[in-house]
């Protein structure tokens, strides 16, 4: 019987050797895999990084011709006069003679002066302010 249990024993240490074997060529496969993988990501990683580079050297590029156009548009070239322009004037003279045809249209209607635009004084006269007796 003893030689049944040796032969068990060396065959248990054989299938086990067996299977930790396999178990390390599959541990293998599964680095050789992920070493694969970080490398390709590593590279992809690289490319990326050198695009961003350039695009952003593109972007400040483009920023600094912008800020030079900007630069030679706003800045003349010999200092004018310029001649001044009195926008609101005209609109405050225009109001003015608007706001007085109004009231002039107003008074009129409402029966304070009369055909010629002088105050009506009620007597029927020409509205001269002289009084007769």
């Amino acid at each position: 019987m003893s030689s049944m249990r040796s032969m068990t024993k060396s065959a248990r240490n054989k299938a086990e050797a067996v299977a930790h074997s396999m178990k390390d060529r599959a541990l293998e496969k599964q680095l050789d895999r992920t070493s694969e993988e970080s490398e390709r990501l590593r590279i992809e990683n690289d490319l990326l990084r050198d695009e961003v580079a350039a695009s952003r050297s593109e972007h400040q590029r483009i920023l600094d011709l912008l800020d030079t156009h900007l630069a030679e548009t706003t800045e003349p070239a010999q200092p004018k006069e310029k001649k001044r322009r009195h926008r609101g004037r005209w609109l405050l003279v225009l109001t003015a003679i608007g706001g007085g045809a109004y009231a002039l249209s107003r008074r009129r209607t409402a029966g304070e002066l009369d055909a010629m635009g002088m105050p009506d004084d009620g007597r029927g006269g020409t509205g001269s302010g002289t009084a007769t007796l």
